[in-house]
């Protein structure tokens, strides 16, 4: 939580410590503990059991023999009302899975969540390696290009805030950050998009445009192995099809 809402008498702090850990679920994890999720959500173990059964009660989280949680079918209710309310997901939907074929590459659209970037539609290469692209994972902003394209839309005191979140989470490592971040978007205003060369993960590179007029905000990010393109032909081929795409869309 940013510090800001300690002096908000409106914000309910158990709701949104509820929520914290709901969103500290990753793609790929099975299930967590209540010291797992203390440490991710830096939250006491006592305040995370608490909240860890209240969920459970109300059917957001359910329990393993082990004692470990696991997110529940009551938050699929939740995430499908939000997706059902993304008309832009619709229609991307038929060009990212041609440009996907075209290309042989990954293709994903994503909005901002925090310091985090979540998928609402992906078009996954038979090539892809890494990570896992399915919708409602979810990527870090500052090292990746989607999230690097979002990051060029916020503007005034959101970006102050967002700094301020991003500086804290990465802690010493934030002045490098914060370089890559200015380098991208003086990239941005020669290029229109976003790139991220081996940042996030050594072997996968990325190119990134966001969709003008999108609400939420969103970008679409076209990604891949890095011994399939050289950067050039990243730059030089993949990224104009993808602004293409994202002018298409934002029509």
């Amino acid at each position: 939580m940013n510090a800001e809402h300690e002096n908000d008498r409106l914000f309910v702090t158990a709701l949104a410590r509820g929520l914290e850990v709901l969103a500290a679920f990753k793609a790929g994890d099975r299930a967590l503990g209540n010291t797992e999720l203390a440490q991710r959500c830096q939250l006491p173990k006592s305040t995370v059991s608490r909240l860890t059964y209240t969920l459970c009660q109300l059917g957001y989280l359910s329990q393993d023999e082990a004692g470990k949680y696991h997110p529940a079918p009551a938050v699929l209710t939740l995430g499908f009302a939000a997706l059902a309310g993304l008309d832009l997901r619709e229609r991307a939907r038929d060009p990212m899975r041609k440009l996907s074929q075209e290309t042989g590459l990954s293709v994903t659209l994503g909005v901002q969540q925090g310091t985090r970037v979540v998928y609402v539609e992906t078009c996954r290469a038979p090539t892809r390696v890494g990570i896992r692209l399915e919708v409602g994972s979810s990527v870090p902003l500052a090292s990746t290009a989607i999230g690097r394209a979002l990051y060029m839309g916020v503007r005034g005191e959101a970006r102050s805030a967002l700094d301020e979140a991003l500086a804290s989470q990465a802690g010493a490592a934030w002045p490098d950050w914060q370089a890559r971040l200015a380098a991208s978007e003086r990239d941005f205003a020669q290029q229109g998009f976003c790139a991220s060369f081996g940042e996030f993960e050594p072997d996968i590179y990325a190119v990134a445009v966001p969709i003008a007029g999108s609400q939420p905000a969103m970008a679409i990010n076209c990604s891949g192995p890095a011994y399939r393109l050289d950067e050039a032909s990243w730059r030089n081929e993949i990224a104009p099809r993808l602004l293409a795409l994202a002018r298409e869309l934002g029509r």
